[in-house]
């Protein structure tokens, strides 16, 4: 179409006068890793499409989706092949290579690149020979050398792959390094340190290109690492900060281990290219042969008992196709990959995030995009499904990286943004509260399908007399009393019946210590849990961690003898019937009865005067810890010097917000009742007692906030919304009672928010594990030993 220099100059021209074109700014963020729809990167058969008004990459389809949408008609494509390089170091010995964990070694390898410019809708015809137009070519010079815009985000992230804590960009990002012109050769280096010579666990010191020994450290299996702790003398004696491991260096950035002596952790590097090259690394002609401090820790961690969850041993058969895409663990993020691959089986998110994945993506402005929720939501789940990432005759492209949308959704939530393990059932509350806010304007809520209301019937044992609270809920806990669960021959195991379980879920549960409103006798109440709505699917938990008196979770080594279809019918409640009568909404004590001390602060107190506190001392420190002994006491030693600490302890009448930690088996005694962990926490916070905390639920349930507000500490000067205003947003669906068993979330480790999950779906008549990125068919799924189960009404 452009057969001569001038033509193809003056149709670029055009293109750039057309509004295609903008001068890239100085601090342009310049995106060219990944597709802004999808997950293609520029090592595709087609590269990336950088669009040269904005900067944004897409794949050749969605370049043309979005050139379309827009008239931004002007391309940079951006090409970038790997060409395998020979083996042999110029010494003729073979590359020392290192295996990643549980990802096969590569061959060694450089990248290609080749950048073209384009215009659409001319896709085939490439310019390369651009030097008639110098905007053009001082742009790709740019995009060239540019960081991009992903790997920026990764780096001023709170989370890093690898790390099992957070990483923090070090303050000597601009690091004075010296001028001695000191080249390091890309391999061979030794310790600098006289009789020293080790040429394994080395340090380079990035002031001065001094390299040194690190400390020996512990490797899995109980062997170490060598090293003689030179670098820790070399700092002490230059208070040069700034090391780099000699060994971690490569083209894949991420993984280089730097560390500060002064600020003493891993840090990041934002200019680590730059301090490398000072020295003559450069880290694109490098290949990783060591591995990192924290890659070794992981070693360390990575010894679970795992083989019967993951079918650890047997001959799994791979499947692929859509709906069959393994998630790539990046950082301690099992358990968010898990969650998604259930949510994949729920026709709601189905309909809300693949079937207008485009219109949502075309919807949000092109700046916005990287960081909006639902974009991000529907990047991921529409390339899960498409079948695109999951391909027997490609497997390099059976899986994808959801690192950008683990980062969105998590927002600033103080642990759902670290890498850290969390646990499953907190995040799945806390996903869906978020799926519900970003849709509150929108025709679907995907959540509505999985959220039910239950009913809470409060009963007064001396009047007789009832209290009726509607809850809304998106999971269903099912709790393991001892009465239940049988033991086995095997020391501290148990089995337990799912229908027993539910049958505990619904049952009475006596509220000891309540005082009567109306006859101000302290008789107790009872308190009933069932079903106002059902959901067409219902996720249930196996309440399988409990805590210790000394107020340790511990996980109970049970096996759940599981229904896989389930009719809750049973447990359909009614609300108020007409032979019922109401307890009066201001139900508080009789004026005339005195502000009573709790039994348990006082059982508390009297511990802690028996070790020498005086009485008001104790009392005092039993309250203002909820009644832990533990907590107490620590509290007490904290307060001893404050002035009024022996003055005569008087009942609070208001709201107790100095509260210390709140005792846990205080809370799992209110959660049995129906309530959720949020709510009992926040309820012991105002009231010292499991019976006063359920009353005060009842009174006042409407006024705790959201729990995602509570846990990330946001703020504003709108009022916050209740449970009831936030309900009222949102719809329920309702319909039979019966269930049918479609998937499972199980968790490996002593506590929730450790150790590892995996997921196991029932597809097309088949159980198919979903372990990261490993995707097969299940030979044996590990239904009895689940922490999570997904079920989908039948009719």
């Amino acid at each position: 179409m452009f057969p001569g220099v001038m033509d193809v100059d003056a149709a670029i021209r055009t293109a750039m006068e057309s509004g295609g074109f903008s001068v890239p700014a100085p601090n342009q963020k310049i995106f060219k890793e990944q597709c802004a729809f999808c997950f293609e990167d520029p090592h595709g058969p087609d590269g990336l499409y950088i669009n040269l008004r904005n900067y944004h990459a897409f794949c050749k389809q969605h370049a043309v989706i979005y050139a379309n949408h827009t008239n931004y008609n002007l391309w940079v494509q951006f090409e970038s092949t790997k060409v395998a390089v020979d083996e042999q170091r110029s010494d003729g010995e073979p590359t020392t290579k290192m295996t990643k964990l549980t990802i096969d070694a590569e061959p060694k390898y450089e990248f290609e690149d080749k950048y073209s410019v384009v215009i659409h809708p001319e896709y085939d015809n490439k310019f390369s020979n651009v030097q008639g137009i110098p905007e053009i070519v001082d742009t790709i010079k740019t995009i060239n050398e540019s960081t991009s815009a992903e790997r920026l985000a990764l780096l001023t992230s709170t989370n890093n792959g690898w790390d099992n804590e957070i990483k923090l960009i070090t303050r000597h990002a601009n690091l004075e390094q010296s001028d001695e012109g000191k080249v390091l050769a890309l391999s061979g280096w030794n310790c600098e340190v006289e009789d020293c010579g080790l040429s394994e666990n080395l340090w380079l010191n990035l002031t001065d290109g001094a390299i040194r020994c690190g400390r020996s450290q512990f490797l899995a299996n109980g062997e170490k690492t060598r090293g003689n702790g030179h670098m820790q003398d070399y700092y002490n004696a230059t208070r040069f900060p700034l090391v780099v491991k000699l060994g971690t260096i490569s083209s894949n950035l991420e993984s280089i281990d730097v560390f500060s002596y002064e600020e003493d952790d891993a840090v990041i590097d934002p200019n680590i290219v730059k301090h490398l090259m000072h020295f003559g690394l450069d880290p694109e002609k490098m290949e990783k042969t060591a591995k990192s401090t924290l890659e070794m820790e992981l070693d360390m961690n990575e010894k679970w008992e795992w083989a019967r969850c993951t079918e650890d041993g047997a001959m799994l058969e791979p499947i692929f196709g859509p709906g069959y895409t393994g998630l790539i663990n990046t950082g301690s993020s099992c358990y968010m990959n898990s969650v998604l691959q259930a949510l994949i089986q729920v026709d709601s998110f189905r309909k809300r995030y693949s079937d207008q994945a485009l219109q949502t993506m075309l919807k949000c402005p092109i700046e916005m995009l990287h960081n909006d929720f639902n974009a991000q939501f529907a990047k991921v789940i529409h390339a899960m499904l498409s079948g695109d990432y999951s391909s027997e005759a490609d497997p390099t492209h059976n899986h994808i990286k959801p690192l950008q949308f683990k980062r969105v959704a998590a927002g600033s939530h103080p642990e759902f943004s670290t890498a850290k393990q969390q646990d499953v059932e907190e995040y799945i509350r806390f996903l869906f509260e978020n799926v519900s806010k970003q849709n509150q304007n929108e025709d679907i809520d995907p959540t509505n399908s999985l959220r039910f209301q239950t009913w809470n019937r409060f009963e007064d044992n001396a009047s007789g007399k009832v209290r009726y609270t509607e809850q809304e809920e998106v999971i269903l806990r099912l709790p393991l009393p001892e009465g239940i669960m049988k033991p086995t021959e095997k020391e501290n195991h148990f089995t337990v019946d799912m229908t027993d379980a539910v049958q505990a879920c619904f049952s009475k549960q006596f509220v000891e210590g309540y005082k009567s409103p109306i006859t101000g006798e302290p008789k107790g109440a009872n308190n009933t849990l069932s079903m106002k709505t059902f959901p067409d699917y219902l996720i249930l938990q196996a309440s399988k961690f409990a805590y210790t008196m000394e107020g340790v979770q511990k996980k109970l080594d049970v096996e759940m003898e599981v229904s896989e279809t389930l009719d809750l019918s049973a447990f359909r409640g009614h609300g108020k019937r007409e032979d019922e009568e109401l307890l009066p909404k201001d139900s508080a004590p009789p004026a005339d009865a005195p502000p009573e001390i709790p039994a348990n602060v006082r059982a508390v107190a009297g511990d802690l005067m028996i070790m020498g506190f005086q009485e008001n001392q104790s009392i005092r420190a039993a309250y203002f810890s909820n009644g832990n002994a533990e907590v107490a006491t620590n509290w007490l030693m904290e307060h001893l010097e404050e002035p009024d600490i022996d003055a005569p302890f008087v009942m609070p009448t208001g709201t107790p917000s100095a509260r210390g930690e709140i005792d846990p088996n205080l809370v799992d005694s209110i959660v049995e009742m129906g309530f959720s962990r949020h709510q009992a926490t926040y309820a012991l916070k105002q009231v010292p007692t499991v019976a006063e905390a359920v009353e005060w639920l009842f009174t006042n349930l409407d006024s705790i906030p959201e729990e995602s507000a509570a846990a990330t500490g946001t703020s504003s000067d709108a009022p916050e919304a209740s449970v009831t205003e936030s309900a009222s947003k949102k719809s329920f669906t309702d319909g039979s009672e019966k269930y049918q068993l479609i998937g499972i979330i199980t968790h490996m480790g002593s506590r929730p928010d450790s150790g590892h999950y995996v997921a196991h779906m029932l597809k097309d008549g088949k159980w198919v594990l979903f372990n990261d990125e490993k995707v097969a068919l299940s030979q044996d799924p590990p239904i009895k030993l689940a922490y999570i189960y997904l079920y989908k009404r039948v009719d």
